[in-house]
């Protein structure tokens, strides 16, 4: 028996805008995502909970977050948390210092390590009460949490046993499906280069990761240096994921659409 392709597609940063709670509730109740990750910290929680807990299908994922990357809206920890926040008592705009930015990060400061994982489990029980359906963590810039500190998997795996969750905060160590390249930001580029990858698909498990979201003036007024085009970026990924030519193609080809639930 030839063994299945199957493909997670995962929407990020619920939470964090009016534009991504709908942007990711439409990808999966319009299109191909079937997994959606909450920013617990971010301004637009409360509303992605009355979104997400009115669509019980679509999987839940606490999206652990200790960076505020945007200029024109930024959030706090839900916790006293002093080493991880700056003067004004917001999250830096990086964990890990990264290449032609200049932006404070966290891994430069002082920060306690006691303090990230009461954080965490702060966000973590806020999720489970907020989410009903809420099956596993995973982590904002997962890669430079694991630079951050390794200690924090197994604080992170401790959690997820103790509350009943899937772990993916370092990754699930599923190949990742690129879908297509960062530009251009064209929804007619990114839809033939997904199809294109769609057929070159060959059989296993494989997730991608995107932040469809809708067009609003909050998400045109959204961005950071070296980042201002977040509109055009986000609102062709929610195309992408939810054109017709994708899901048809998708269909004939017999990929199989999962969950973190379903792993």
């Amino acid at each position: 028996m030839t063994e299945a392709v199957r493909l997670l597609v995962r929407a990020d940063d619920a939470g964090a805008s009016w534009s991504s709670n709908i942007g990711c509730m439409q990808a999966c109740r319009d299109g191909i995502a079937r997994s959606v990750e909450v920013m617990i910290p971010g301004p637009w929680v409360t509303h992605a909970g009355r979104v997400l807990n009115a669509c019980p299908d679509i999987d839940v994922g606490i999206h652990l977050t200790l960076t505020s990357e945007w200029d024109a809206v930024r959030w706090r920890p839900l916790t006293h948390a002093p080493s991880l926040v700056d003067a004004d008592g917001y999250f830096l705009p990086l964990l890990m210092p990264r290449d032609g930015d200049a932006r404070p990060c966290l891994a430069h400061h002082d920060w306690s390590f006691e303090e990230i994982a009461a954080e965490c489990v702060a966000q973590i029980e806020l999720g489970r009460r907020m989410f009903r359906n809420a099956t596993h963590i995973s982590c904002h810039m997962t890669q430079h949490f694991k630079l951050l500190d390794p200690r924090l998997g197994s604080v992170i795996a401790e959690l997820c046993a103790k509350y009943g969750l899937r772990d993916d905060a370092f990754g699930y160590g599923l190949p990742r499906f690129q879908g297509y390249p960062p530009q251009p930001r064209e929804t007619d580029a990114r839809v033939h280069a997904f199809l294109a990858q769609l057929e070159a698909l060959t059989p296993g498990t494989y997730v991608f990761i995107d932040h469809p979201a809708v067009a609003s003036p909050e998400l045109a007024a959204t961005g950071h240096a070296g980042y201002r085009d977040v509109l055009a970026d986000r609102t062709t990924c929610l195309q992408v994921l939810t054109d017709r030519a994708v899901k048809e193609r998708i269909e004939a080809l017999g990929i199989e659409l999962i969950s973190y639930a379903d792993l």
